[in-house]
């Protein structure tokens, strides 16, 4: 009778233990998962930003205005790595990228935004020139009034 109950003594302690374990892994799991992104200071833009193009290729696109972006690190050199989460339906024509060693077990290929102003629509405008109809519906598109224009084609330099 004293040995059946040092063994269910036993079995008890470690059940006890292995529960134990389990629960400090799930615990520890459920925090660093909500702490890696909840943590992360979180600013909504308040007007559209460049992006450029990866590898340089010298195309430029645009992150819309009202998007959230998560800050993920600040470096010395003074620039901030942000991160954008996106959703998309159906599949997406890719190339998967290998995991080598020298990328420390992840990859991050950031690409570059900014802010645009004057001179940088100068420089796209100048790769990519306008039609006439192209800004008509363009100027439309925004809701821009006669007098609108006319305010911005008095205030243009002779």
């Amino acid at each position: 009778m004293t040995k059946r109950t040092f063994i269910n003594k036993s079995i008890f302690f470690w059940v006890s233990v292995l529960v134990a374990v389990n629960a400090a892994v799930l615990g520890f799991l459920l925090i660093s998962n909500l702490s890696r992104d909840h943590g992360m200071k979180m600013i909504k833009t308040k007007e559209p930003l460049l992006i450029e193009g990866p590898n340089g290729d010298e195309n430029y696109y645009v992150l819309p205005l009202g998007t959230t972006l998560y800050h993920d690190k600040s470096f010395p050199e003074g620039h901030d790595r942000y991160v954008v989460y996106v959703n998309h339906k159906g599949s997406i024509a890719h190339e998967d990228v290998p995991m080598k060693p020298e990328y420390g077990g992840s990859f991050i290929d950031p690409l570059w935004i900014s802010n645009i102003d004057a001179d940088a629509l100068k420089e796209i405008f100048k790769r990519f020139p306008l039609t006439k109809d192209e800004v008509a519906a363009a100027i439309k598109a925004n809701g821009i009034t006669k007098d609108d224009l006319a305010d911005i084609i008095r205030a243009m330099p002779d």
